[in-house]
């Protein structure tokens, strides 16, 4: 298994092993910027539909999506459901994803509703890039999980390389995983889901269908994909299909994992990434099993005011040229920004890309560049060279 999750970076990180620059305590590297494209208040994601697209899309945590040209001219609103959540804390409108259906495209996004509760709901694309709206303006919701506690939504979804749709899960919240929830095969949280939406306009919390192959099935839950996860806010694929999944940890240790693709099946499949078992590789709950965890490739502990991860990017040859096959992080406290290259194992070396960021939300990448997001709603582009 050691040997597949070499071979598996190694296709990722592949000449991009020299030695790391030095770094400019004051900010970046001389050989890092940091472009101010934009700013959307409360910016948490920014996805490309397709790389023929000559715009992104910016979620704000607010309610909104708007479309952005690629030199950060803001094009127009797309979404509002603002109505429909409450930006506190750790809720709000809080990721976004497209896939194909067909010919045509549709979208998904991840919210907290009034009540608390994680709702992934589908919306219609049209070929311009804009939304349908829906039929008496309400959307039509896919999935519901309920919440017990207010933090630890997760927040990410994505379009797998199976065109199927993936949805990180906290454990549910308060501290310590109270109730035990992210190895608990018949709970939804903790974990990465798996689901083939269906392509309905009226879906009322229950519309998707359990895509063959995923890795459980009764009395455990059909739709895990992964599970052992504390609040995986960002996760990624890269072209390869692997996984990369930067986990918020408890009091003392952030952590970012790689899980790579297996045969015809994306990272992931049946993956126990720990929690709460484990913090990092620190043991955390003893009466939590301990055992066929896969560890982290990157922890950091809380020293110099950091406290929580905002993941992650790969980047590749035309994303990010002369620093291609490296994963890029934030700390939402600290507001720094770090290039890692890694194994899949451990981190070989890391430099300092941007320093006095603000809160830094999200690092995400599209085919053509690398953006980092702030809560205040900057829109930055990493730039190299």
């Amino acid at each position: 298994m050691r040997l597949r999750v070499l071979a598996a970076a190694g296709a990722v990180l592949a000449g991009s092993l020299g030695a790391g620059l030095p770094v400019n305590d004051a900010g970046a590297s001389p050989q890092w910027r940091l472009v101010r494209l934009a700013r959307y208040p409360g910016a948490v994601d920014l996805v490309e539909r397709s790389p023929s697209d000559r715009f992104v899309y910016v979620v704000s945590r607010t309610g909104t999506v708007h479309r952005m040209s690629l030199t950060g001219k803001r094009i127009d609103q797309v979404l509002d459901i603002r109505s429909l959540t409450t930006a506190e804390g750790e809720r709000g409108l809080l990721g976004l994803a497209f896939r194909r259906h067909g010919p045509a495209w549709e979208a998904f996004v991840n919210y907290t509703d009034a009540d608390g509760d994680t709702v992934i709901a589908r919306w219609d694309v049209r070929n311009d890039g804009t939304f349908v709206r829906q039929p008496a303006r309400r959307p039509s919701v896919i999935m519901r999980i309920d919440q017990p506690y207010a933090n630890h939504n997760g927040g990410a979804v994505e379009t797998g390389p199976d065109n199927m749709l993936y949805v990180a899960t906290g454990d549910g919240g308060s501290a310590g995983d109270p109730e035990r929830r992210a190895l608990d095969t018949g709970s939804l949280l903790g974990k990465v889901l798996r689901i083939d939406p269906l392509h309905v306009t009226d879906g009322d919390g229950d519309d998707y269908r359990i895509p063959a192959g995923n890795p459980y099935a009764s009395p455990a839950r059909p739709e895990i994909w992964s599970i052992g996860l504390r609040n995986p806010w960002r996760f990624t694929f890269d072209d390869s299909g692997n996984m990369w999944v930067a986990d918020v940890g408890q009091n003392k240790w952030e952590e970012a994992s790689f899980a790579p693709a297996k045969g015809r099946h994306a990272g992931g499949r049946g993956t126990n990434f720990g929690w709460s078992a484990w913090e990092g590789s620190r043991r955390y709950n003893n009466d939590q099993p301990s055992t066929g965890v896969l560890m982290p490739f990157l922890e950091y502990d809380h020293d110099g005011g950091r406290c929580s991860i905002s993941g992650g990017a790969v980047t590749t040859l035309r994303n990010l040229p002369g620093r291609a096959g490296r994963y890029i992080y934030g700390d939402y406290c600290a507001g720094v920004v770090v290039a890692v290259r890694t194994d899949g194992r451990r981190v070989i070396s890391s430099e300092t890309v941007g320093k006095g960021l603000g809160n830094v939300t999200a690092v995400t990448a599209t085919s053509r560049a690398v953006y980092v997001l702030s809560i205040s709603g900057d829109v930055r582009r990493i730039q190299f060279g």
